[in-house]
């Protein structure tokens, strides 16, 4: 099984043309459908989400060449959907059915008549592949509304809620975020973990207690997980910068460093290397000085990970950045050879061009949260600049006032077309640009192994109702950009992660108790 942590070589494609059997130029065509609720109701439409599909086994068709090269077995105990259509990286397809081994992996698509009858037929939707979320702040889910009200400080809220929260208060609030992700379509999310210490500032006696919380968070729905761990030594730039909050707090750069050690070294012994994993995440220059910043990059490299940092998110932190080293952020970084590929600057709204083209140069990526940014009254980073260097491009939910991926990548494009006056924000086919973002870009950011529907990649999806009213009408050409533009969170029905349901008709299976004990724990923080 492929190791998210470190660099995967491209899966091969269902689009390989070696591949006799995997199929193309399907029409998209809905015409003389019925809603799929309607054939329900007559008793004829399909099974219900956990039935099985009644009938015969049929023989499979023989086994295809993709397969062949794959070395995965083909038989009675693959799982298969068709869809009316399929997200195929840059079209939409109908008449293609996809399948996955006993490991939830794709090991081929096909258009063989005898496959069609055998996969499990998701009438009247179309699949896409599952989301994926780069940067999320978990806890901050529990200030929605609040630090929306007029005159409300944000880090007084923050400081507050963060003094009551336990253990379990981590994982219920993780858990409902988590479950709002998926509900949107989300099978992956990098988790920006900044909370580590007992309310007063010392360790737990398992230092990464906290941490372990989101992580069964994350189990415990089902989606995948890459554990930012945030690093912070001080509070900001210079003499008067400060102390860092007292529970965000490491002592040095050896602790932090030491912590992650011990957290990736469990993590590897109790989890699938694609179901958790981490990331390093220094929170910037102004909370972590230069050479501890190398540090971090120095074991990250060695340990092949992700590493996550705030850089360029304000023009004062710029400016602060200047007066400290001489140097602006990214310019900075890659001088002392931080920037590469495996660096993801998060946040980087204030970027002078010869960052733009030093981060083009390395291969980085950036994260954009679009809703956050907004919220916060800030603009937008200069992201069609970036990629047309070559960086490549993330979405994010940062505080999850929103948990909806989909709404972010709306939220970028009407941001830059509202910044430029025209229609035309990331220009060309943006719904195209956005949705590979919310896919295969966050996937490449965080490496996990999803992010696209191909041959040897986990089966990570989710489904959509092609007759909701939000996507009524669309056909072949318009159906990306219904979704990114229309889609409401009433039209994703199902959700699967590793050939696994998690999401069945709109609802997750523990739908209830994640909620319940959510609007205890905000009862309990605000009281």
């Amino acid at each position: 099984m492929p190791d998210p942590r470190r660099d995967q070589p491209r899966s091969p494609s269902h689009r390989d043309p070696r591949s006799a059997r995997d199929g193309r130029g399907g029409r998209f065509d809905l015409r003389d459908r019925r809603d799929p609720r309607q054939q329900q109701q007559t008793g004829s439409g399909p099974a219900r989400a956990n039935e099985p599909r009644p009938g015969p086994p049929r023989e499979p068709a023989p086994v295809s060449a993709a397969v062949q090269r794959a070395g995965v077995p083909h038989g009675a105990t693959e799982a298969g959907w068709l869809p009316d259509c399929v997200y195929t990286g840059d079209k939409f397809e109908s008449g293609l059915a996809f399948f996955a081994d006993t490991q939830g992996r794709i090991t081929r698509f096909s258009r063989e008549p005898a496959d069609l009858a055998q996969a499990r037929r998701l009438e009247g939707q179309a699949a896409l592949p599952g989301l994926v979320n780069t940067h999320s702040h978990a806890l901050a889910r529990l200030l929605r509304g609040r630090a929306e009200r007029r005159g409300a400080d944000v880090a007084t809220l923050t400081a507050q809620v963060s003094a009551r929260l336990g253990g379990e208060d981590v994982f219920d609030a993780a858990r409902m975020v988590f479950l709002e992700m998926l509900l949107s379509g989300t099978t992956c999310v990098g988790e920006f973990h900044a909370l580590h210490h007992q309310p007063d500032g010392t360790p737990y006696p398992d230092p990464n207690h906290l941490a372990r919380e989101i992580i069964r968070a994350a189990h415990d729905t089902g989606i995948r997980i890459a554990l930012l761990k945030v690093a912070q030594l001080r509070g900001d730039f210079g003499p008067a910068g400060g102390e860092a909050p007292a529970r965000r707090r490491h002592a040095a750069v050896d602790a932090y460093v030491r912590d992650l050690e011990a957290l990736r070294t469990a993590v590897e012994r109790d989890f699938p290397a694609d179901e958790v994993w981490l990331g390093a995440a220094p929170l910037g220059l102004g909370a972590v000085p230069l050479d501890a910043f190398k540090t971090i990059a120095a074991y990250a490299r060695t340990q092949r990970l992700r590493l996550h940092a705030r850089v360029g998110a304000s023009a004062a932190e710029v400016a602060a950045c200047v007066a400290e080293y001489g140097r602006p952020p990214v310019a900075l970084l890659a001088e002392h050879g931080v920037v590469d590929k495996r660096f993801i600057a998060v946040e980087a709204r204030h970027l002078h061009d010869d960052e733009v083209k030093l981060l083009g140069a390395a291969r980085a990526a950036v994260c954009v949260c679009p809703a956050a940014e907004r919220l916060a009254g800030q603009p937008t980073g200069p992201v069609e600049k970036l990629l047309a260097a070559g960086a490549g491009l993330a979405l994010g939910t940062e505080g999850n006032a929103q948990a909806d991926l989909l709404r972010e990548a709306r939220e970028l494009e009407i941001g830059l077309r509202a910044a430029k006056g025209t229609r035309s924000g990331l220009g060309g086919d943006a719904a195209q640009v956005l949705l590979q973002a919310a896919t295969a870009g966050g996937a490449r950011s965080l490496g996990a192994t999803g992010g696209a529907l191909e041959v040897g990649r986990p089966a990570d999806f989710f489904t959509v109702n092609l007759f909701d009213p939000a996507l009524a009408g669309a056909d072949a050409g318009s159906l990306a950009a219904h979704l990114v533009f229309g889609l409401e969170r009433r039209a994703i029905r199902d959700v699967w992660i590793g050939a696994r349901q998690r999401v069945a008709n709109g609802r997750h299976v523990a739908h209830g108790a994640i909620v319940g004990r959510f609007v205890d724990l905000q009862k309990r923080v605000w009281a």
